[in-house]
């Protein structure tokens, strides 16, 4: 994949994340720690597995832009797919009682 094609699917990757439901974005706060570990280290099986759970487990489809961060070869690109994904997800804080 080119990088103008990188460039359009870190794009892509930052609004799915920022427009998941509440109870996905949820959902992948409570494995945030893990899961950044897995990125870290690479380990694309134990990534897409827990963000698969997350996504099934919310009856939501999981997106195609993911899939294709997937099956990038270059490690870096990956790293930077995925990361893009989350930034707009983790750390968001869990409202309580309909405070933020």
């Amino acid at each position: 994949m080119e990088i103008k094609n990188i460039d359009e699917l870190v794009n892509k990757l930052k609004n799915k994340g920022s427009n998941i439901s509440k109870e996905l974005s949820d959902a992948i706060n409570d494995i945030a720690f893990r899961l950044l570990e897995q990125v870290r280290l690479g380990n694309k099986d134990n990534v897409f597995y827990m963000l698969l759970r997350c996504f099934h487990a919310n009856e939501k489809k999981f997106p195609d832009e993911l899939i294709e961060a997937f099956k990038q070869e270059n490690e870096k690109y990956f790293k930077t797919l995925i990361f893009s994904f989350l930034a707009p997800i983790l750390g968001k804080e869990k409202t309580k009682g309909g405070e933020a």
